[in-house]
């Protein structure tokens, strides 16, 4: 895959994420006499509340991919400076780790939430 053919990738990855916009009323706090309605409302606000956390991640992870082009890392793990896979980037085209970095981030996260539990 070409350069240009990545950043159209990204691009397109942006501007999908800037397109989904969250209404305050999603996320906004209101008061209801039924207290079912109002635990619907709070996991409603919830989902929400991730949604945008989501997006908000992927796209500060896209914006990096754009500069890692644009500096001649983009393909290079932050973590191990080893080429990754060109089916991951493929797969992720604003992925910053390799495969193997990747997996050990995750476990790492993945003990942490056990330790905490």
């Amino acid at each position: 895959m070409t350069t240009q053919e990545i950043k159209g990738l990204l691009f397109a990855k942006v501007s999908e994420l800037t397109s989904c916009k969250v209404r305050r009323e999603d996320i906004a706090i209101g008061k209801n006499a039924d207290e079912m309605d109002e635990i619907q409302q709070g996991s409603d606000r919830t989902l929400a509340l991730d949604s945008l956390t989501r997006k908000w991640e992927t796209m500060t992870l896209v914006s990096e991919a754009l500069t890692r082009i644009e500096s001649d890392t983009y393909g290079i793990c932050v973590e191990c400076d080893e080429r990754i896979g060109a089916k991951r980037l493929a797969a992720i085209p604003w992925a910053k780790y390799c495969i193997d970095c990747q997996e050990q981030k995750d476990n790492s996260i993945a003990e942490r939430w056990d330790n905490a539990a």
